[in-house]
């Protein structure tokens, strides 16, 4: 996080800036000694943002996590200046570093009913009944809990999407009485059938949401691994190789071809040159043990045919 503070203004908001995730209020730089009219104008020179009537964003997200950070940024701005509302949905999920998450410029907030707000350009409103023990602070600001998150979230959104956010709940050691209670809660929600097999399909064992979204597609074109991280290892026991995802040999049209081996090629861990080449080496030793390998990247997840068409055309 890189603050757009200019140097003449009050040390103090360089320190209050960066406690509250690079979001100031306006009230909070009228007590700094700006006037309005000063504040419109660094606001403009410095290139502050206005995430929420009352807030500024005095700060730009770099790095790796530059989306998520950005999401949170916006949930700070909700927590300063809407005091009824309770982070929920997706804004909730990435306050509790769940994987998975559909990355979007806004905030999404749940409210009780007699305590509307307006929906408006970045403010997602949501008007629930929540009780109390649905409400928890994972961060330091109120959200509701992961069951009502997960009741919430992943019903209203794709299938790749939802088990890549359960697989991920369960990789941060979540429970499945957690997942158990989030489904018999999401039940008779708009949108609750269309994911309810998710629940129990989901597993720790994927190592990442593209991985999930991958699975997801195969589970759907009825061509569900049979193991994930699988190690092969060589004569003398050592493993050579983790693919993501097998079908094993019986269910090819020609077994003596070995099984298959699904890869997800996200740009991270498959992006740098060096891993191109780790990769190329690992799949030469798999076709010499007389196996195929299909790799998919993010972009191949959002045609619900493509990977199964292509696992089809492998098997």
């Amino acid at each position: 996080m890189e603050l757009l503070l200019d140097p003449s203004l009050p040390p103090q908001l360089t320190r209050l800036a960066l406690s509250q995730r690079g979001v100031l209020t306006t009230e909070q730089l009228l007590a700094a000694g700006l006037t309005r009219t000063r504040i419109h104008e660094v606001g403009r020179r410095d290139g502050w943002r206005t995430p929420l009537r009352g807030t500024r964003m005095v700060a730009v997200h770099t790095g790796r996590e530059a989306s998520s950070d950005l999401m949170r940024a916006w949930n700070q701005a909700a927590a300063l200046v809407l005091p009824h509302a309770v982070l929920g949905f997706d804004s909730a999920a990435v306050e509790m570093r769940l994987v998975g998450v559909p990355r979007c410029d806004g905030v999404t907030v749940v409210v009780p009913p007699g305590k509307e707000l307006r929906a408006r350009p970045g403010l997602r409103v949501h008007v629930r009944p929540l009780l109390a023990s649905e409400v928890a602070t994972p961060s330091g600001l109120r959200a509701t809990g992961l069951v009502r998150t997960l009741a919430d979230l992943v019903p209203s959104v794709d299938r790749p999407t939802g088990l890549s956010v359960l697989d991920g709940a369960l990789r941060r050691r979540a429970r499945r009485s957690d997942l158990a209670a989030a489904r018999e809660l999401a039940s008779g929600r708009s949108g609750w059938r269309g994911v309810d097999d998710l629940w129990e399909l989901a597993t720790p064992d994927a190592d990442s949401p593209l991985e999930s979204r991958v699975r997801s597609r195969m589970i759907d074109g009825h061509l569900a691994p049979d193991r994930l991280q699988q190690r092969l290892r060589d004569a003398a026991g050592r493993v050579f190789a983790r693919p993501d995802m097998t079908i094993d040999r019986e269910r090819r049209r020609r077994p003596e071809r070995g099984p298959l081996y699904v890869e997800a090629d996200g740009r991270g861990p498959h992006g740098s040159p060096e891993a191109a080449y780790r990769d190329r080496d690992k799949a030469s030793e798999v076709l010499a043990d007389g196996a195929d390998v299909e790799r998919f990247t993010w972009d191949d997840t959002f045609d619900p045919m493509r990977i199964p068409w292509r696992l089809r055309r492998a098997l």
